[in-house]
């Protein structure tokens, strides 16, 4: 299965005919099921790589704390920071699905975002004033990338699977698989990378201020608005 696009340079001879299918247009052919395949390799390589990385760093902050604090603060620190991302995800999810109703699917997005990003510091102080301390403020970090690496691998899943789908939702995404020519996005892995150490940083600093979080909860709100993309 191949496609082609005619936005490729003008021959440099009078006349072209393409080898592949006589058109007399300059055009490239592109290898739709190759390019489909690697979308779907892609995403499962990137979602395993998210969670070998969140589990290697949850392993080792988690022995550093059992050995600081003991297993109880530990169990602590990664039930109730497990419990905040769940709360917060399924708060964002709600509020981009009434947002849908009323606007576009991006917007939608966006508008969910900005609500996880809102309610990541109260999940942040939960933590801090119960399990806090430098060893949970650790170990939350670790937790919450480790959130996160799950839901990469399911959402790597649904896009693998999507990618074969027939119908026009199928469709849509094997075209979008198409135009992105197997570009991958570090983009995403590097807020993923930034949010489990901003969490840290919060349940550290809330420990200790635990007023700050009014700064922090509006300061979350902004910098997700100016960092936030709308899906094509």
């Amino acid at each position: 299965m191949t496609a082609h696009t005619t936005d490729v340079p003008e021959p440099t001879a009078h006349s072209y005919r393409c080898e592949h299918c006589d058109d007399s247009v300059p055009h490239e052919h592109l290898d739709v099921k190759a390019l489909v395949e690697s979308s779907r390799t892609r995403a499962r390589s990137g979602a395993v790589r998210m969670a070998a990385v969140a589990a290697g760093l949850l392993a080792v902050t988690g022995a550093l704390a059992t050995v600081a604090g003991g297993a109880g603060h530990t169990l602590a620190a990664v039930g109730l920071t497990a419990l905040g991302w769940v709360v917060v995800t399924v708060l964002a999810l709600a509020v981009a699905g009434a947002a849908r109703r009323r606007t576009s699917e991006g917007r939608a997005v966006v508008t969910a975002a900005l609500t996880s990003a809102g309610m990541t510091p109260l999940a942040a102080l939960a933590v801090a004033l119960l399990a806090g301390g430098w060893t949970g403020a650790l170990v939350a970090g670790a937790t919450w990338l480790a959130a996160g690496a799950v839901a990469a691998l399911v959402r790597a899943r649904s896009w693998r699977a999507l990618l074969l789908t027939p119908g026009d939702a199928g469709e849509h995404a094997r075209a979008r698989a198409v135009a992105e020519r197997g570009i991958d996005a570090p983009g995403g892995v590097r807020r993923w990378l930034a949010q489990g150490a901003l969490v840290a940083a919060a349940v550290a600093l809330l420990g200790v201020v635990p007023a700050t979080v009014v700064v922090l909860v509006p300061l979350a709100v902004t910098l997700a608005a100016r960092t936030a993309t709308v899906p094509r």
